[in-house]
């Protein structure tokens, strides 16, 4: 719990200037996106489209060009764009309850009529299209562009357990079980040998295994953030920018820029810690953000400083890339990465795994309560249980991650509002 140090309840360090990470971060992403179009459009490399939960290392270390699709999503959201390729889905006969946290770049996909408005110029044409097959947009891309489709399928678990974080980095065979890791690695040796198909070259498993590790450190870089964020006396970075800032470092994980981002985002954010920068220096309330990311406001999260001394300390996004992605082990990178992904998404949505770690999580980041992204199901109802039993309490955010349609400002506020007042009151100091 933390105290307030004099001033007026709440203000916020509107002078407290953005990391500068985040702008060599938006420079490296237009310099790779200035590669990845020149390679797939002047030299005609074959591109792949893939899900959030594919083994992008085996990208990395093919050197195939690849594009994460909710990355364009997230691209698409916070252009202020969701909305037009939302209508373009609708227009297309596309029902509204397909996930457009992915289902966007179809509609970028379908609209003909305003290429050179596409973010960033829109995307190549896939040769592959590799996802989880509950991704209800990919089979439609693939089947519009020609591309070869791919769905990965994880096996389902059969002895879950709810401590897995405490496991996962070293034990992660005993804790997926050796059948499973076989079932995923499989698939994982087809979707290389698509791979080698469309590109004409072979994997190198030592690049591979080079690549695994420079992911694994880079995870390791997240993590010594988490833990400045988590121990500080006050929150010294907002959560939009440690979203993005992750978010963007981890598509490209297994490069030895990655590692790099992550230095020196680590070494800003330890800097500020050292110097009491804080961006609310009366904070009151630390709150957890729950469900996939707000990328058409992450401003919101910084809303309530000024009001109430609310900030926003801990997102699924840096957690899940500290607790899920690092694997060690490196006889096979291949099987280490099958051991990654074979729980990945139930470890962030159903039970036990993710009501044990989120109220795992409030424990350790010191948290007063939390705000869910209301999405209709994935395992928020068994979240939310588990962590007002734990006496933390919930607020549910009924709105949609990219699609601007379902966002409405006074409202959504209006409840954050109440839910401070009414459920935090008493509880800060």
């Amino acid at each position: 719990m933390t105290t307030t140090t004099g001033g007026a309840v709440g203000t916020p360090r509107e002078d407290l200037a953005q990391l500068d990470v985040t702008h060599s971060l938006r420079r490296h992403q237009r310099e790779w996106w200035a590669q990845l179009k020149a390679r797939t459009g002047e030299n005609g490399e074959p591109f792949v489209l893939a899900g959030a939960n594919i083994p992008h290392e085996i990208f990395e270390a093919m050197d195939i060009p690849f594009v994460t699709d909710v990355w364009y999503s997230g691209l698409v959201a916070a252009k202020r764009r969701s909305g037009h390729y939302s209508r373009v889905l609708d227009d297309h006969g596309y029902h509204r309850r397909l996930d457009r946290y992915a289902g966007l770049v179809l509609g970028v996909y379908l609209d003909e009529d305003e290429d050179q408005e596409k973010p960033w110029g829109g995307l190549p044409d896939p040769a592959l299209v590799v996802t989880m097959p509950d991704h209800g947009a990919a089979e439609n891309i693939a089947a519009r562009t020609g591309a070869t489709y791919l769905g990965l399928e994880r096996p389902i678990a059969t002895r879950p357990v709810p401590g897995w974080w405490e496991l996962g980095r070293h034990a992660w065979e005993d804790l997926e079980g050796s059948d499973r890791v076989d079932a995923l690695l499989a698939q994982f040796r087809e979707l290389v040998a698509h791979c080698e198909r469309i590109t004409g070259r072979r994997l190198d498993v030592d690049r591979l295994r080079s690549v695994v590790a420079l992911a694994n450190r880079q995870q390791e870089l997240f993590t010594e953030v988490r833990t400045l964020l988590s121990t500080s006396p006050k929150l010294p970075v907002r959560l939009g920018e440690v979203m993005s800032q992750v978010m963007g470092i981890q598509w490209h994980r297994g490069t030895e820029w990655a590692v790099q981002q992550a230095e020196r985002f680590r070494d800003e954010v330890r800097e500020r810690v050292e110097r009491e920068q804080w961006v609310c220096p009366d904070e009151r309330y630390r709150l957890m953000y729950l469900g996939l990311g707000l990328w058409q406001q992450l401003e919101f999260f910084s809303r309530f400083e000024r009001s109430h001394g609310v900030v926003f300390a801990r997102s699924n996004y840096l957690s899940i890339a500290c607790d899920a992605y690092p694997r060690y082990g490196d006889r096979d990178p291949l099987r280490t990465l099958a051991g990654r992904y074979v729980t990945f998404n139930d470890y962030l949505h159903y039970p036990p795994w993710a009501g044990a770690w989120a109220e795992w999580e409030s424990r350790t980041h010191r948290l007063q309560g939390a705000v869910q992204l209301d999405n209709g199901g994935h395992g928020t109802r068994f979240i939310t249980a588990a962590l007002e039993t734990a006496g933390v309490p919930v607020l549910q955010l009924p709105t949609d991650a990219v699609d601007s349609r379902a966002w409405d400002e006074d409202r959504l506020s209006a409840l954050v509002l109440r839910f401070i007042e009414q459920r935090l009151a008493g509880t800060g100091t």
